[in-house]
C-alpha cells in the first residue's frame, strides 16, 4: 500500500536518486523514508547491492525498492526534473570554488517551493559526488554539523533533508519560472558573454554561478523572461554597435 503524504505540499514530484551504493541496509531505509513522505520514484545510479537484501530493511516500504529504476548518472540530466539538487558533505568557503558552494538543508523548501519535477541526488557512501557530478546540478545543499566530522549516513542525510523540505505547508502556488525558460536565461547569458569578449575559460564559471543562482531562488516565469528580454537587447544593442563601427571603418 502506497501511503501518499497528509499534505498537499504544493504538489511537488520529488525522485530520490542514490549514486552507487553498495549497502542494502542503506538503500531500505531511503524507501521506508520514501514512505515516511509519500515519495515514490527510487532511482539508483548504477547500484552495487543485492535488491532481494534491501528489501529486507525496506520493511513496509519494499514495493518502493521493487519499483526502483536502475540507471546511468546521464539518464537523471535527459529525464526533465525542474532542478537536480545534488548533496555534499563536503562544501567549500572557498569564492573560486563555486562547484561545491552549498546552501544549508533549512534553506530547500523556499528552492523547490513551486518547481513541479525534483531530484534529490545522494552521494556514494564512501565518497560522495565527485565535482563533475556535482557541477551538473542546480543546487547543492549541505547538513552542517557543529563538529569538524561532517559525513552523515547517506539515510540520515535524507531524513533531514526530507523533513526540512516538507516541515512548512503553508507555501502557496505561483507562476515560478521552469527548466525551459531558466535554461533560455541562461543560454542568452552565455551568449552575451560571448560577444562581449568575455574570456573564453570564464564562460563556464559563469554559466554555473547562473545555474546556481537560479536554483537557490524562487523566481518567477515574468521575472525571468523579463531579464531575458534585457539580455537579449544587450547582445542585438552590442551587434549593431559593432556593425556600425565595421560600417564607419569601411
Amino acid at each position: 500500500m502506497q501511503i501518499r503524504p497528509c499534505l498537499d505540499i504544493y504538489a511537488v514530484r520529488i525522485s530520490i536518486a542514490v549514486c552507487e551504493p553498495v549497502y542494502e541496509v542503506n538503500v531500505g531505509h531511503i524507501a521506508r523514508l520514501m514512505m515516511n513522505f509519500g515519495l515514490e520514484e527510487l532511482l539508483l545510479i548504477e547500484p552495487k547491492v543485492d535488491l532481494a537484501r534491501a528489501r529486507i530493511f525496506a520493511a513496509h516500504a519494499a514495493s518502493i525498492v521493487d519499483r526502483a529504476r536502475i540507471v546511468h548518472f546521464e539518464d537523471i540530466l535527459r529525464m526533465g526534473f525542474d532542478i537536480i539538487v545534488g548533496s555534499t558533505s563536503t562544501p567549500s568557503s572557498d569564492r573560486s570554488n563555486i562547484i561545491r558552494d552549498a546552501v544549508d538543508a533549512s534553506m530547500l523548501a523556499g528552492i523547490v517551493r513551486g518547481k513541479d519535477k525534483v531530484c534529490l541526488l545522494l552521494g556514494r557512501e564512501s565518497t560522495g559526488l565527485t565535482n563533475e557530478e556535482l557541477a551538473r546540478c542546480d543546487v547543492v545543499v549541505s547538513i552542517n554539523t557543529p563538529t569538524d566530522y561532517k559525513a552523515l549516513n547517506i539515510s540520515h542525510a535524507l531524513a533531514i533533508i526530507l523533513y526540512e523540505i516538507f516541515r512548512d505547508s503553508s507555501m502557496h502556488r505561483v507562476e515560478y519560472a521552469s527548466r525551459e525558460e531558466i535554461d533560455l536565461l541562461i543560454k542568452y547569458a552565455v551568449d552575451l558573454a560571448k560577444v562581449a569578449n568575455t574570456r573564453e575559460y570564464r564562460i563556464p564559471m559563469i554559466e554555473t554561478a547562473i545555474r546556481r543562482i537560479m536554483g537557490r531562488s524562487t523566481a518567477t516565469s515574468k521575472e525571468v523572461m523579463l531579464i531575458v528580454s534585457l539580455l537579449r537587447s544587450a547582445i542585438l544593442a552590442i551587434k549593431r554597435a559593432e556593425s556600425r563601427s565595421l560600417s564607419q571603418n569601411a
